[in-house]
This record gives C-alpha cells, structure tokens and sequence, in this order.
C-alpha cells in the first residue's frame, strides 16, 4: 500500500484491490494507464532477446526449443515486471496526489 507500506495492494495477479486492508485507503480509484505495460514490453524484450541470443550462440539449440524455453519465460517475466511497475506508478501517483488518489484530498 502506498499510504502505510502494510497492506498488499493486488487481489488477483494484476487487479488492485478496492482498498488497504490495513489503512482503508481506497485503491481502486486511482488510473495507471498503459504505462506499466511500456516498461514491462521493454525490459521483459531486451532480457528475453538477450538470453535466447547467448543461449542460441552457445548452444545452438532447434528453433522449436527455443519456442518451449522462452515462451513460458516470457510470459513469466512480464508479469513479474507488470506488478513491479503497476505498484511503482501506483506509488509515485499517491505521492504527488495524482490520479484517483490526487481527487480525495
């Protein structure tokens, strides 16, 4: 949670909550827009580019391995990086009093 640090701030993989469990300060209101997603195509692409690049100049492995192995890796790390970004833009908003946090104070 922004407000106390406390409380998680997601009830599925990527939904936030209505509200902190721990302060009741509402969450859902607030609009990150498609910004977390910019920043987990880039960083999740250029990792992903990056390992497949050094695993195929190493190992030479079939391209039909290279689609088992990085496809689940993919979708892995993009999520990772979706929630990390999601929270960090969810953060910077209620700390500038933007967004649905910015209306309420």
């Amino acid at each position: 949670c922004p407000a106390c640090g406390r409380g998680d701030i997601y009830e599925k993989i990527l939904e936030v909550k209505v509200k902190c469990a721990a302060c009741n300060q509402p969450l859902k209101d607030n609009d990150v827009g498609d910004g977390h997603v910019f920043f987990a195509m880039i960083i999740s692409g250029v990792i992903v580019t990056t390992l497949a690049l050094i695993t195929e100049i190493y190992f030479m492995i079939p391209l039909w391995l290279h689609v088992i192995i990085w496809f689940p890796v993919t979708i892995g790390l993009s999520i990772f990086i979706l929630k990390i970004a999601k929270s960090w833009l969810i953060g910077l908003q209620y700390r500038h009093n933007v967004g649905g946090f910015g209306d309420k104070k």
